[in-house]
């Protein structure tokens, strides 16, 4: 059904368009990148050239999530300043050639570390240089003056943690259908304490080894920027740490993080790196390390919710179970005492 939908998207007339913007031929060839719920992503190519094409997902969906012109205002506004994003192609905002909105960017050559078994391909030292590259990237994305810069309106500059405690729990009470004990213990202790936010920084919201592309031990470029706004670094950097699970770390909720596979730099290390680059204080880091399985647990209910009210159609019911038992698993890591 979805080939069916892809087929149909690349109708000839949106074939007639892209040949006309872009140098490739009409009759170019597309792969989707990765099954997902997110914005549809497309490798399309012909033997000469190969771009990258992104689209909001077929069906219902929210609009601030999939707003295919904001996140090429992002990606085009980090590129001029010289920040590890693809370069921005061209945008297509017109009704008559597309229903939804899309743009197609750079196609970034190199490597993604999406789980534990990719990443035991690379030796210690290639995971050392990754990581040293990863954190870097962070910081720079963080020390980047956003408010001198054509993102300084891309969202409220302050309250951040607040603005999101708010927004996921009220998303969790409209489709609460269980009581999870761990998950109200969490929200207070996130309540009882909030940090000062010591800067306003582009926030990416989903940063991750697994949504960079690796080149030459390098990071090459950040993707999947539709979680992107702006508010406080450090909910960035608890997501790094948050998911920089190791063996040791039996309850980890990110069963396929790449650092599971081990010979990657430690927390410590990395929070030593990214003080150094960002002369910010992370004595609070641990509030945004427990913000970060929080959130993930906040996220995955809601998957759990619309996979057993039948959105996605017919799906296995260990399927179905599988996302209920990650978000007690996430809830649970939230409500630890102590996280570091």
């Amino acid at each position: 059904f979805i080939r069916y939908l892809l087929m149909d998207f690349f109708s000839n007339q949106i074939r007639e368009y892209i040949s006309s913007n872009i140098n490739l031929n009409i009759d170019f060839d597309f792969e989707k990148f990765k099954v997902g719920r997110s914005n549809i992503t497309f490798k399309i190519f012909d033997l000469k050239n190969t771009y990258v094409l992104r689209r909001p997902p077929f069906g219902n969906r929210l609009e601030s999530a999939h707003n295919m012109q904001r996140e090429y205002k992002i990606i085009t506004e980090l590129s001029k300043n010289n920040l590890k994003v693809p370069n921005p192609i061209h945008l297509c905002a017109d009704k008559n050639i597309s229903q939804d909105d899309f743009y197609i960017m750079e196609y970034i050559d190199g490597e993604t570390i999406a789980d534990n078994l990719i990443a035991e391909n690379y030796s210690k030292k290639d995971k050392e240089l990754i990581t040293n590259s990863f954190v870097t990237t962070l910081t720079e994305l963080h020390n980047f003056d956003v408010q001198s810069s054509g993102l300084k309106d891309l969202g409220k500059h302050e309250g951040y943690v607040e603005r999101q405690l708010i927004r996921w729990n009220k998303q969790f009470s409209a489709q609460k259908v269980r009581e999870i004990n761990d998950l109200n213990v969490a929200t207070n202790i996130l309540l009882e304490k909030i940090p000062t936010q010591q800067r306003v920084s582009i926030v990416h919201g989903d940063y991750r080894l697994d949504n960079v592309r690796v080149k030459n031990k390098n990071v090459a470029a950040v993707l999947d920027w539709e979680l992107c706004t702006l508010g406080d670094p450090l909910a960035d950097l608890g997501t790094v740490i948050a998911s920089w699970a190791d063996k040791k770390e039996k309850d980890t909720p990110f069963i396929y993080s790449p650092s599971l596979s081990g010979g990657f730099p430690s927390r410590d290390k990395i929070l030593t790196l990214y003080e150094e680059n960002s002369q910010l204080n992370l004595n609070e880091i641990e509030f945004y390390v427990r913000l970060s399985f929080w959130k993930h647990a906040m996220i995955m209910e809601g998957v759990y919710v619309r996979y057993s009210l039948g959105y996605y159609g017919n799906v296995d019911k260990k399927d179905v179970d599988a996302f209920g038992q990650s978000t007690l698993s996430f809830a649970k890591k939230a409500s630890n005492k102590n996280l570091l």
